[in-house]
Parts: C-alpha cells; sequence; structure tokens
C-alpha cells in the first residue's frame, strides 16, 4: 500500500542532478562525434525500433488490467511534476530489473519477477528511478549508447574510431544512474524501501525477505565508501565497471545514502515537511 506523498510541484531536475552525472554528461557532450550519433539516431527513427519490439512482445499496463501499478507509475510522474505519464511494459524475467528505451516517446519495462519480489514502495522506487531518467532528458544519450554498442562491432575501426565516444556515453551512462536513484527516492519518500530494494538486488534469497537486517547493509555500504581512501581501490572499482552499464548496486547505495546524509539536499527538505 503505497503511503501518501509530498508533491513537488516545479520540481526541475538539476534540483537532484548527482554532480558526477553533471561533470559526465559535459565530458560526453564535449567528445567528437557525440553530434553525429545524436542526428543519426534522429534522422534513422531509430526509436520505432524500440517501439516495435517492446510494445509487439510484452504486456502494457494501464488502468484497467494492472492498476496497483499504473497507479505507482502515475504517482511517481505526480510527484516528479511530469505532465506526460510514459506507457510502461511488462516482460518476461525474474531478476529485479527495470529500463527506460525511447527518447521522444519513452516507454518504462519492468521485469515481471521485480512485481512479484519487490513491495508497493520499492517499486514505487524503481518506478521513479526510470521516470528521474526521463525527467531528466537522459534517454537520448541513452539510445546513443545502445546504438553505438551495437554498430561498434559493424563497423571496419569501429572500435579504434569510436573508442572515446564509447568510453564517454558508458561512463555517463553509469554516473546517471545516481542521478535517477535520487529520483526514485523523492518518489517513494522512504529511505528503508529504498534500501530493501538495494539489498534485493544485490542477491538477498526469498526466504530471507521476512529477516531484511538494515544495519548490516548500510555497514556494508559504509565500508564500501572507505575504500576511496585507498588508491588501488578506486582503480579496482574503476575497472571492474568500465564496461558496465550500471555501477554496483553496493556503491549505488553508498552514493545515495551520501545524499541523505546531506543537510541541503531536497530530500533533507521534503521530509521536514511532512
Amino acid at each position: 500500500m503505497i503511503k501518501n506523498k509530498t508533491i513537488l510541484r516545479g520540481l526541475d531536475h538539476s534540483q537532484y542532478e548527482h554532480p558526477f552525472d553533471q561533470k559526465a554528461l559535459s565530458a560526453l557532450q564535449s567528445t567528437p562525434g557525440v553530434d553525429l550519433v545524436g542526428k543519426f539516431i534522429t534522422k534513422n527513427t531509430i526509436e520505432k525500433i524500440y517501439t516495435v519490439q517492446y510494445t509487439g512482445s510484452n504486456l502494457k499496463v494501464t488502468s484497467e488490467n494492472y492498476s496497483r501499478i499504473y497507479k505507482c507509475l502515475q504517482y511517481a510522474c505526480q510527484i516528479l511534476d511530469m505532465p506526460k505519464v510514459p506507457d510502461l511494459y511488462i516482460e518476461w524475467g525474474y531478476s529485479i530489473n527495470a529500463f527506460t528505451v525511447g527518447s521522444e516517446n519513452p516507454i518504462i519495462v519492468l521485469n515481471s519477477g521485480l512485481i512479484d519480489l519487490c513491495d508497493d514502495e520499492e517499486i514505487m522506487f524503481i518506478i521513479g528511478h526510470e521516470c528521474g531518467h526521463i525527467k531528466s532528458n537522459h534517454m537520448l544519450y541513452h539510445m546513443m549508447g545502445q546504438v553505438l554498442n551495437f554498430c561498434i562491432d559493424k563497423i571496419p575501426g569501429g572500435s579504434l574510431l569510436c573508442g572515446p565516444l564509447r568510453y564517454a556515453l558508458f561512463y555517463w551512462d553509469r554516473m546517471s544512474e545516481f542521478t535517477a536513484d535520487r529520483a526514485g527516492l523523492l518518489c517513494c519518500q522512504n529511505k528503508y524501501a529504498a534500501l530493501r530494494a538495494f539489498m534485493k538486488m544485490a542477491g538477498m534469497p526469498i526466504k530471507e525477505f521476512n529477516n531484511i537486517n538494515y544495519r548490516t547493509y548500510i555497514q556494508q555500504v559504509t565500508d564500501f565508501k572507505r575504500l576511496d581512501y585507498d588508491a588501488m581501490s578506486k582503480v579496482i572499482k574503476f575497472i571492474s565497471i568500465v564496461e558496465s552499464s550500471h555501477p554496483w548496486t553496493v556503491m549505488r547505495a553508498a552514493e545515495l545514502f551520501n545524499w541523505i546524509e546531506q543537510p541541503e539536499s531536497i530530500y533533507n527538505s521534503l521530509i521536514k515537511e511532512k
């Protein structure tokens, strides 16, 4: 059951954007070739390919069929001050996963396992995360990364020619997840729901769902943050995620809790108003 939330009327994405996201985006926008790839996607209507793929294969969520999930989507858009509610689909898959495709008309896709394994507040966090990508205008750059990754091996010398742009896109893509996590927290307005979602994504067995120990996970997050004081650990972290589209789950939790601990964050302002 979703409890009443504070509606953030007039919210601008700059109010919750992670500085790593902003810095990586600035570097990406100055990388040679980024405008060319953007124009290619727009000109060749690449978005329609994704639209056909996901709308033709998966279950569309509406107020008439899966009303509980649809209400979460509507509520998340209302909280983030998003006038247009994106289409939402469910596809088969038993990991806790969700993603968004498309730029002009984004589509959010949830795995069926996510619906079964997460409670309403956790689902709200994950849907809010995806809405955050849309709110922050991430989707064109996400599509660039998808298209570049698909085409790079099919172009002679593609890896060499597109290497700097691919690296910049991959790096920004990971940093954008930190911003989207903040949007998810603004939607669920419950740090423990966000924490539970991360714990389940990290591998919590179903049999342990009724035995969640926040303290030990928070300690793991704290210990992970301390590794940054070791230069070698920084290098290992970087190498391990350089080809990944998402930062590690514990890393994401650490960054989100850093934000929660900042008195000036919009999340803390929101909590004080309650």
